[in-house]
């Protein structure tokens, strides 16, 4: 059962990332490396967030 609880928590996190690194991926420029990528996707995670941590399940 805390399991369960805990996944649904997790899932919330991780469709959220899933949409952040989408929207950096759609938005790529040339020269741009990965870690630029991953902070930004940071960046986006945290601001749909309303100012809550980022995203650390990496």
């Amino acid at each position: 059962m805390a399991l369960s609880s805990r996944w649904k928590f997790l899932n919330k996190k991780l469709v959220k990332w899933r949409d952040a690194l989408a929207k950096v991926m759609d938005n790529h420029r040339s020269r741009e490396n990965l870690c630029n990528e991953i902070m930004q996707a940071q960046m986006w995670f945290g601001a749909t967030g309303q100012g809550k941590k980022s995203f650390n399940h990496t």
